[in-house]
């Protein structure tokens, strides 16, 4: 604009040197006009020169404003992991129970007592207090209670035996006592069968016991304890051929590790088929009595759990591990709806208030069939009941 006002002055005096006439002066201020217009439109417009540093950052401001706000650029959209290439985890070695499987209680540490080692702690270690809730899918078979205000006390053997087999050369004095030989075995299951026994399990135990069942007129269980192989090898075809029913107590880690000498989960599940009760003998025949409450929770629902997968039923029994209990796990036992235990105490009769102090007869590799005659009917028995009952 200084540059007009410039201009107007010379044009100013040049008229006033020269004496130009007003029409020469009119068309000068014609042509300043158009000039003063031409560079008004060519500010507007931007035609004047701007250097690139004040002008570069709106720019570089636009541009990069989309690029930010996208959610995600090609190279993070690769990075990023698709569901085929999540890692699958591996199953459990220990089955879940089957949808059809109704398991009544569920406990809250239950991450906790699954990370346990192998050996449960011991008495002395801190106790901890997990509490036992119902599960969502508890089972709507309800423990077994007395019809009326009394229950029976019964008397019915509960046979036990662990090895059925010939002790190996060598074996010591607990292997040797602890086994009967097949010839012995076959031999005593003639005899029940020849006098008018009838094997029956635990659970009609219970039901008898509190009025709901009868009981054949000599009732009697059979029972193995451990796992051992020869129980399908030798005992269970005996069984069969006899068309009775045993109950075996199962150690199931040993059955997880496939330990020598023990039966396999395919055996278990093919007697279990065939009509054999299974039930729980813990899960790694500890003493119960030495161990925490953590460790007494992961020895009895871990195994219950288990036997339940490969049978397709909830197992309702419990062989005490070497015969060893107290108060806190029969507190527990109940706790975890068990129905009862064995011992192995020696002894017959059986009532509802003793449970989980059910005494057992055992037969030893010295057991002749004259002694066990005698050990199956020792005081006399009518339809499991006293005589003196009617």
């Amino acid at each position: 604009m200084a540059i007009l006002a410039g201009v107007m002055y010379f044009t100013a005096w040049v008229l006033r040197a020269t004496k130009v006439s007003m029409r020469a002066l009119s068309g000068i201020g014609v042509l300043l006009s158009i000039i003063f217009a031409t560079g008004t439109v060519l500010t507007a417009c931007g035609g004047q020169h701007t250097p690139e540093s004040v002008a570069a950052p709106p720019v570089q401001e636009v541009e990069a404003v989309p690029t930010v706000s996208l959610p995600a650029t090609p190279s993070t959209s690769k990075a990023l992991p698709t569901p085929a290439d999540t890692p699958v985890q591996p199953a459990s070695p220990t089955p879940p129970p089957t949808a059809t499987i109704d398991l009544t209680v569920a406990v809250q540490a239950t991450q906790t007592a699954a990370a346990f080692p192998p050996t449960p702690l011991i008495v002395g270690e801190e106790q901890s207090t997990v509490e036992l809730i119902p599960s969502e899918t508890a089972t709507s078979e309800p423990l077994p209670t007395p019809m009326d205000i009394y229950s029976w006390t019964l008397k019915v053997p509960i046979l036990m035996y662990h090895y059925i087999s010939e002790p190996p050369p060598g074996s010591d004095i607990y292997r040797v006592d602890l086994s009967v030989s097949p010839d012995d075995f076959r031999q005593q299951m003639a005899f029940l069968s020849e006098n008018g026994y009838t094997p029956v399990d635990l659970n009609t135990l219970s039901l008898a016991i509190v009025n709901r069942a009868t009981l054949p007129e000599k009732p009697v269980i059979i029972t193995f304890d451990d796992g051992y192989l020869d129980a399908y090898e030798n005992a269970f075809p005996i069984l069969q051929e006899y068309g009775f029913e045993g109950t075996f107590f199962i150690i199931t880690e040993l059955i997880d590790l496939k330990s020598e000498g023990y039966m396999s989960w395919e055996m278990i599940e093919e007697m279990s088929r065939a009509g054999q009760r299974i039930e729980s003998h813990s899960k790694t025949h500890p003493d119960l009595t030495l161990q925490s409450r953590d460790s007494i929770i992961y020895e009895l629902l871990g195994s219950l759990e288990t036997l339940a997968a490969h049978t397709g039923y909830r197992p309702r029994y419990l062989c005490y591990p070497a015969g060893r209990y107290n108060d806190e796990t029969i507190a527990i036992l109940k706790e975890l709806d068990y129905w009862g235990a064995v011992t192995t105490m020696n002894g017959t009769w059986h009532g509802f208030d003793d449970r989980f102090e059910w005494r057992r007869v055992r037969i030893r590799n010295t057991t002749s069939i004259t002694e066990f005659g005698y050990m199956l009917d020792m005081e006399g028995t009518l339809h499991g009941k006293p005589p003196s009952d009617g």
